[in-house]
């Protein structure tokens, strides 16, 4: 049993729906009733507000578990387990795409290059593309990055670290504790790309940059703090 299909049970307690990134999303998605596609989409609950928010919403994770919660706990939004290299599998056009969470740090770069590619092809004319990775620029000047402590109801404790960072890849070492006892451990192989580097491989797929955040929040992006890294395109 790997990480995430042990995670689902967890996941909302450890990263709950959150106002800030919706709210973020939703200033560059069309208006409703557009498609808009979620590739790596958890336990769904982003999936579902866009559905009650009017919009035609599909969300896809490569893991059966999630999907799983996903179903029972929004029965009405459509859920499809599948890689997001095959999202041209789903046969369908969608006016926005979003991969946040740094989902996409699972692709080794030939991977993105080809998933990049994939997207386009899903994506409708003008389509919005919105894509969060870490600051994979600060993480790789790093030894060592020890994530804060996550707490969630029930007892759950959720640790995270990176280690031997390079810039070709680093190991994501994860801990997860319930009521004082490890439920799960793992290490995890994630592939850096650096900001302009993520930037290069879109323009060469016909993207165009519209906005580049270092937070949910509107901050700035900084290489040199420790953040996320937001992109905007348009395709």
């Amino acid at each position: 049993m790997d990480f995430y299909t042990e995670f689902a049970a967890h996941y909302e307690a450890i990263f709950p729906f959150s106002e800030t990134v919706y709210s973020y999303l939703r200033r560059y998605l069309p208006a409703p009733p557009a498609a808009v596609l979620d590739v790596g989409c958890g336990t769904g609950h982003y999936v579902r507000r866009l559905e009650r928010d009017g919009y035609w919403a599909v969300g896809i994770d490569l893991n059966a578990a999630m999907i799983d919660y996903a179903r029972v706990h929004h029965p009405t939004t459509e859920f499809r387990v599948l890689n997001m290299l095959d999202i041209t599998d789903l046969g369908q056009r969608f006016d926005a795409a979003a991969c946040i969470g740094n989902t996409a740090a699972h692709l080794a770069q030939a991977q993105m290059a080809t998933f990049l590619e994939r997207v386009g092809k899903v994506l409708a004319r003008d389509g919005v593309w919105v894509l969060q990775v870490m600051n994979w620029d600060y993480v790789i000047a790093q030894k060592h990055v020890v994530f804060p402590v996550i707490e969630g109801p029930g007892g759950v404790i959720f640790y995270r670290e990176y280690r031997d960072i390079s810039p070709e890849q680093v190991a994501f070492a994860t801990r997860l504790e319930v009521g004082g006892a490890t439920v799960f451990e793992d290490m995890t192989p994630l592939y850096p790309l650096r900001s302009d580097a993520i930037v290069a491989l879109h323009e060469a797929r016909g993207f165009a940059l519209v906005d580049h955040a270092g937070s949910y929040g509107g901050a700035p992006f900084d290489p040199e703090v420790f953040s996320a890294n937001i992109f905007v395109f348009r395709h």
